[in-house]
């Protein structure tokens, strides 16, 4: 979407949506319900509680703004689960391929909860193949995201859609949202009959589910198609001092391998392999891999 366009408006007109705030887009909106995404493991935090019943009786959308920053956090995550500071830095490619095989599985399974998912991208320009009458290339607008996160979200997504504003000789302006391609516009739609271009001149969300409406319609009509039906959520807890969250593991350890024994202890060194990436010694960990005991400590609760 173009700067200023209304991106973030559009996404709270969703039904009950739930903005995960990778950047601070909303903050002049009244009544958006956000969490900030400040780290990958706020991220995994939020899908944990995504999966609780209660959280999807209250939330029917999700709002990622925006996914460039959110694929950014990933890559970190990544990298400090495996000590490095960049990810070609882990050998043989390995890097990127955890990266995605990470970014793809939580946006996935968000999506076979039954949550609809709207992912804000910024622009860029890129170059296409396409050449204008003096023979130079053509230059298209497109979501500003690497090649990698940005085909993981074309594989979800019913539309990939640019969001724009047009002004008129009067003064006045107008704002479009385009669902196909143009020699400077990158968009695509699953819906074969949907518009083009839809005016976003209102709320932005009627017009779009309208124009949806009227496309599955027509293709009913015209190819004979069917149409098939397919507690608050608390916000990730605030940083607290290392030292608190290393006594509350070594104490819940206490506690499980008292109550199960060598069973437990199996346990609990599963669920470290699950987060860390291989299983360490809890002992050992340092201060910036406090995130990954936090999500530890969760998963230990779980066995009490």
């Amino acid at each position: 979407m173009a700067p200023k366009t209304g991106k973030s408006t559009f996404g709270s007109k969703l039904p009950r949506s739930l903005f995960l705030q990778f950047e601070q887009g909303t903050n002049a909106l009244d009544g958006i319900r956000g969490v900030p995404m400040l780290k990958w493991t706020d991220m995994k935090q939020v899908l944990r509680q995504l999966r609780d019943p209660r959280a999807q009786e209250m939330y029917d959308s999700i709002v990622v703004d925006t996914v460039g920053i959110a694929w950014s956090l990933c890559e970190n995550y990544i990298c400090s689960q495996n000590g490095v500071s960049q990810i070609n830095e882990i050998p043989w490619g390995g890097g990127f391929k955890l990266v995605k095989q990470e970014f793809q599985e939580v946006w996935r399974e968000i999506t076979l909860l039954g949550y609809g998912i709207l992912f804000i991208a910024h622009e860029k320009e890129r170059t296409t193949e396409m050449r204008d009458a003096d023979g130079e290339q053509i230059r298209a607008v497109a979501p500003d995201l690497p090649n990698a996160p940005y085909s993981i979200i074309n594989s979800l997504v019913d539309i990939i859609g640019y969001l724009s504003t047009q002004m008129n000789v009067d003064g006045t302006t107008e704002r479009y949202l385009y669902t196909r391609a143009t020699p400077h516009v990158f968009a695509g739609s699953r819906y074969k009959y949907i518009a083009p271009r839809i005016s976003f001149n209102n709320d932005g969300y009627t017009e779009l589910v309208n124009a949806i409406g009227d496309a599955i319609d027509r293709q009913v009509q015209d190819d004979g198609a069917q149409v098939t039906d397919h507690t608050e959520l608390p916000m990730p807890s605030n940083v607290r001092p290392f030292n608190d969250t290393m006594t509350e593991a070594r104490e819940l350890w206490n506690k499980i391998v008292a109550a199960r024994g060598d069973e437990g202890k199996s346990k609990m060194h599963e669920i470290i392999t699950n987060v860390f990436g291989h299983d360490v010694q809890l002992s050992k960990v340092t201060e910036d891999q406090q995130d990954f005991v936090e999500l530890v400590i969760d998963d230990f609760k779980k066995l009490i």
